[in-house]
């Protein structure tokens, strides 16, 4: 007489029901741990997606030349994507947390010559921009 446990038949001696019993239960148990091995390996790839933040803020520029300036400036490691609307200065970016800090991007932008509202652009840098891109002298004819 033999044991079938998933579709596996367990040759045994069938004077001795006893060990029969165990060795039928002892497969069944593997392949159980075994399913739940492969279960749990799949929740622990699930826990390895970074958690994306997104944030918009205001940075200073006044034309195309300074939209290609500062989404270049935030091409880097963690940066996921990035926006820059021209007209409202705003600045939206998907990032990873774990990567790269809020406090970084606005220092990535401010060494690319662009203020941002938490960080000013070193005047040498600011200085360095084309005519076109010089925001400070445009907003305060503005004022």
């Amino acid at each position: 007489m033999a044991c079938e446990t998933a579709g596996y038949i367990c040759p045994i001696n069938p004077k001795n029901q006893e060990m029969k019993k165990m060795k039928c239960l002892l497969t069944a148990l593997l392949l159980a741990a075994a399913t739940m091995g492969q279960a749990q390996d799949t929740k622990a790839h699930l826990r390895d997606f970074p958690k994306i933040t997104i944030a918009a803020f205001k940075v200073y520029g006044v034309c195309g030349q300074c939209k290609m300036r500062i989404l270049n400036a935030v091409k880097a490691k963690g940066i996921k994507s990035a926006y820059w609307d021209e007209e409202s200065k705003i600045l939206t970016v998907q990032y990873d947390e774990e990567l790269i800090k809020l406090d970084a991007i606005h220092s990535l932008i401010a060494a690319a010559g662009y203020d941002t509202e938490k960080t000013k652009a070193k005047d040498t840098v600011y200085d360095a921009l084309p005519d076109c891109c010089r925001y400070r002298s445009i907003q305060s004819l503005k004022n």
